[in-house]
């Protein structure tokens, strides 16, 4: 069996434990590594930061934590620096 990347593994268990984390954090911005969460955030922005300072750009996902399939999907989003210049996107 294939090992699972960072990201496969926050999401895997994300939807494992939706119901109880909705429970606890719902509407935050959800900052995982792994099948771990180690905060909550009240925005994106926040919760993105947060993880490229813990654990580098790349090495974390951030989950909206809301009930329901909508939340196992990601839009395009982007997070520029002060200098106007993209320091964190997604796109799927």
């Amino acid at each position: 069996m294939a090992k699972q990347n960072i990201h496969e593994s926050a999401l895997n268990y994300f939807i494992e434990h939706q119901e109880e984390l909705c429970e606890k954090y719902n509407g935050k911005e959800l900052l995982m590594c792994g099948a771990c969460v180690v905060g909550a955030f009240d925005t994106l922005h926040e919760a993105a930061d947060e993880g490229r300072k813990r654990f580098g750009s790349g090495n974390f996902s951030v989950q909206k934590c809301i009930p329901g399939e909508e939340a196992y999907t990601v839009s395009k989003f982007c997070i520029e620096n002060e200098r106007g210049n993209t320091v964190f996107s997604f796109k799927t």
